[in-house]
């Protein structure tokens, strides 16, 4: 059914009506996303298929090749890479690109073209290495012309930074997709290699929130993957990611920086290691920062950002990885806070590290417990349904009453964390010599009964 679809598709490409044309790739796009890696075999057909249109089709029709293009690479994932299929549907990109930018580096037709290539460099991985300095030479191109128009430009519209923030977005998709192998391509590059530190640094810094949140994506991939380019810089770049996290959150861009500006500071977080050094001039500002995140200065200001919470609650659990004497100090200010962001990570490497931090905060200020300004029932029991956490299904239901006393469905913890678990474990059995009984039997009358359940047979606590 797939072939016989996509055959029918593929010919109605070819149409010269262009409300076909249209219907026709957007139609081939959500196609696309719901067949996923199962298109793989018709690949070569398509993309034949879409870079004869994109030599023929205009306006709409060609933004919708391009959004097609960048559907296939997300949803496909790295099998649009594999073998020479590359090679048929990149160059033609890229020629395109070329031409109409050095033409206009505004011309807005580039942006989706732009956008696509960003996730086509990601999935493509090592696969995309052949066409990988052309594509960093030509977003930098981007950057620094359209640069230079903003500077020349008085109070110009956000929308004109766009080529900016899709150019940047190509550099993190390149990042993400090279790997380590991203710091010989930006050295590899003579016009650009010198410079691209000092540039990432103004795009962490611009006037406009759009190019400084895709910068810092684009920062904390560097983290990520190849640490070594932004160890010279790292003062400089730090401070520029914490300049950012004064956002007031009134418009969604603003809690989206803030958001972006959290994580890449984890993430530099995680790759200082025990390190602490590059960290210590910036320790005490940023956990203020990261306090009031989790504390919300009223909970509203976090409760309407997906991801903040979250990518907070992680940032200081890194952190405290690094030192522990970083977050320990103030832990009764904001450890509720940080309990329910904890219980909302979800990517699994975060949630280790983070659960990793809690524990050597915990054990750090271990009075912590007592000081905080609720009774002490209350405060274990946040830190018990932090750990939790870890043992919800992924088909969690809707009704959470009756999963919490009706039929058990906790889950095991995750056998590839078995470190961890037990680190869990005895510091909740720790927490619970420190407290008392008395103590303990408040918070066990307060659990439901498959909370109670679980933590007697998987924590050995009664």
């Amino acid at each position: 059914l797939l072939a016989t679809i996509t055959e029918v598709f593929l010919q109605r490409l070819n149409d010269k009506n262009r409300r076909v044309q249209v219907s026709c790739g957007s139609a081939l796009g959500e196609l696309m996303e719901t067949a996923g890696d199962l298109m793989a075999p018709y690949l070569k057909e398509i993309y034949i298929a879409l870079v004869s249109a994109m030599s023929r089709y205009q306006g709409r029709s060609l933004v919708i090749v391009f959004d097609t293009l960048g559907i296939m690479a997300e949803y496909c994932g790295p099998v649009t890479g594999e073998n020479d299929l590359p090679k048929i549907y990149v160059p033609p990109l890229l020629m395109l690109w070329n031409s109409i930018s050095r033409q206009d580096p505004t011309n807005r037709i580039l942006l989706p073209l732009m956008e696509s290539l960003g996730i086509i460099a990601a999935a493509c991985a090592m696969n995309y290495q052949p066409f990988a300095l052309e594509t960093f030479e030509t977003s930098m191109c981007i950057i620094e012309q359209v640069q230079l128009i903003l500077a020349t430009t008085e109070d110009p519209a956000k929308e004109e930074a766009d080529p900016i923030i899709c150019a940047t977005d190509i550099l993190d998709g390149l990042c993400e997709g090279l790997g380590p192998n991203f710091a010989s391509l930006v050295q590899s590059s003579t016009r650009y290699g010198q410079h691209f530190i000092s540039v990432l640094h103004a795009l962490c810094s611009h006037q406009m929130p759009g190019i400084r949140m895709s910068a810092l994506a684009l920062l904390g991939d560097l983290a990520r993957h190849a640490p070594k380019m932004i160890e010279p810089a790292l003062p400089q770049l730090l401070q520029d990611a914490i300049s950012n996290l004064d956002s007031t959150f009134d418009e969604e861009m603003q809690a989206n920086l803030c958001s972006n500006s959290v994580w890449a500071i984890g993430e530099i977080c995680v790759q200082c290691g025990e390190h602490s050094a590059p960290l210590e001039p910036f320790s005490q500002i940023l956990m203020q920062h990261l306090i009031g995140i989790l504390m919300g200065n009223g909970a509203d200001r976090v409760s309407g950002v997906p991801g903040l919470a979250e990518n907070a609650a992680a940032c200081v659990g890194r952190l405290a990885n690094v030192n522990p004497n970083f977050v320990a100090p103030e832990l009764p200010r904001f450890l509720l806070g940080w309990c329910d962001g904890l219980s909302k990570v979800l990517d699994p490497t975060e949630k280790r590290q983070a659960f990793n931090g809690l524990c050597n905060a915990l054990y750090a200020n271990p009075q912590a417990i007592q000081q905080v300004n609720v009774g002490v029932p209350d405060v274990i029991s946040s830190i018990l349904f932090a750990i939790l956490s870890w043992h919800i299904p992924p088909d969690f239901p809707q009704d959470t009453e009756n999963f919490l006393n009706g039929d058990y469905g906790f889950v095991p913890f995750p056998p590839t964390e078995v470190d961890l678990g037990n680190r869990l474990a005895q510091l909740v059995r720790d927490i619970r010599s420190s407290v008392g009984e008395e103590a303990w039997k408040v918070v066990q009358g307060r659990l439901p009964v498959n909370v109670r359940r679980l933590f007697r047979e998987v924590y050995n606590l009664s």
